[in-house]
């Protein structure tokens, strides 16, 4: 029994190690009542037979999910659903499957540059209490400096630490974008330019693993997706985020609905 409880812990270990980065560190515990837009894009390893919460996305219509490309790497789309609903990750609420992922066309993985994705569902998400949708911001939306910004996902803690399966809220603060500049000056893993947006807190808050493609919000409009992060929670490097308006355009030219029924793609001006 030892031997075999050792060997799922080993095979969790390396389905988690396997999934892309970025998890929520320092979080205030939540709600799907409160943040009905946010999904989890759930993942099925059918070697070691699990199944674990990948990546993140925001509801933005019926028959649409933002998120980011990074969070496909690797993947096998069969073995993706998406859960809506239900402030588990892993239970409750509307799993669906996934009809087609359209990545942005000038999407690299390294260095990260253009990191979003539009995800299609195979059938429309019913709007109710605990399922609902963002709006996006008008192209080119100015946000200040300073700026308090809030983000929604599941996952662990610390870097070496267990997942976890419900969700929690930090609140961060968009940073300057030559501070970020400077920060990640001696990295090429990540582009630092004005298409990404970049937030901190003082103290142990921010992205960690698994939190790839969770929404970053203002007044119910998502103005970033989480892409990069460099160690978890630390305010010596900004965590790193896909600036929403400078692709508002793209997204509504291929988040076209499938079908008459169901809310379409909405844009917003972001209230301060």
């Amino acid at each position: 029994m030892a031997i075999k409880a050792l060997c799922l812990a080993l095979t969790l270990a390396c389905a988690v190690i396997a999934a892309p980065d970025t998890r929520i560190v320092g979080g205030t515990p939540t709600t799907i009542e409160d943040f009905p837009y946010i999904v989890a894009l759930v993942y099925w390893y059918p070697g070691p037979g699990i199944t674990i919460q990948r990546c993140v996305g925001g509801l933005i219509s019926s028959w649409h999910v933002l998120t980011t490309s990074f969070c496909f790497t690797g993947a096998v789309l069969s073995n993706m659903e998406v859960r809506a609903g239900s402030t588990n990750s892993l239970s409750g609420g509307v799993v669906v499957t996934i009809r087609e992922v359209i990545k942005h066309p000038d999407y690299q993985e390294t260095p990260r540059v253009a990191d979003i994705a539009v995800v299609v569902l195979e059938s429309p998400l019913a709007i109710t209490n605990t399922i609902n949708i963002l709006y996006l911001p008008p192209q080119s939306t100015y946000i200040p400096d300073g700026q308090s910004v809030k983000v929604v996902s599941w996952g662990f803690e610390s870097e070496i630490g267990p997942q976890l399966e419900t969700l929690k809220t930090i609140n961060l603060k968009k940073v300057p974008l030559e501070d970020c500049q400077a920060a990640y000056a001696e990295k090429d893993t990540v582009v630092i330019d004005d298409p990404v947006i970049c937030a901190a807190e003082e103290g142990d808050v921010g992205t960690c693993r698994g939190d790839s493609g969770a929404p970053m919000v203002i007044d119910q409009v998502v103005v970033g997706l989480s892409s990069y992060f460099q160690d978890c929670g630390t305010d010596d490097y900004p965590d790193v985020f896909t600036r929403i308006d400078r692709y508002t355009d793209w997204i509504i030219s291929v988040a076209t609905a499938q079908y008459r029924n169901g809310t379409t793609v909405r844009v917003k001006p972001v209230s301060y």
